[in-house]
């Protein structure tokens, strides 16, 4: 399992190879539906700014201690929660969302970054966290409209 220094490395390349290829996208295409599903671009960069502003208060929750998830609140519908994060977006152009999950990405490395050491490693909450908001989302949906902008998703 990587250790903070590299899981948080990992992230960071993830989102570094996101925002090459989301930057130069215009509005135009940004708003186009099918990107993935039904969604368009925005959409699926309003979903991942939707998790990593829920998830931030949970890193910070697993640094004082306590448990990511608040009490009564379950996260297991995730295509409910993915619907939540767009509608609260709402209409959006390319650069809001762009800005929008540039500042959320921010406050969430933050939190990573403010876990203790310790709290990294083999079936670790942080990893998990990690990887499954940050890295692996970052790289999926990369993909995702790397395939879509080529046509061939």
């Amino acid at each position: 399992m990587p250790s903070k220094a590299e899981e948080l490395a990992s992230m960071d390349a993830s989102y570094e190879r996101l925002m090459e290829i989301v930057h130069p996208i215009d509005d135009a295409h940004g708003t186009w539906n099918e990107a993935h599903g039904t969604w368009s671009i925005v959409n699926l960069l309003q979903h991942m700014d939707g998790w990593l502003r829920e998830m931030t208060p949970a890193l910070e929750r697993l640094t004082r201690g306590e448990r990511p998830t608040p009490e009564g609140i379950d996260w297991s519908n995730v295509d409910a929660w993915n619907a939540k994060f767009v509608e609260e977006h709402g209409e959006q152009t390319m650069a809001q969302a762009v800005a929008a999950i540039q500042e959320s990405y921010a406050a969430f490395r933050d939190a990573a970054n403010a876990v203790e050491t310790d709290r990294f490693g083999e079936e670790k909450t942080a990893n998990r966290l990690i990887v499954a908001t940050g890295t692996h989302h970052f790289t999926e949906h990369a993909e995702d409209i790397a395939k879509f902008l080529a046509g061939t998703h």
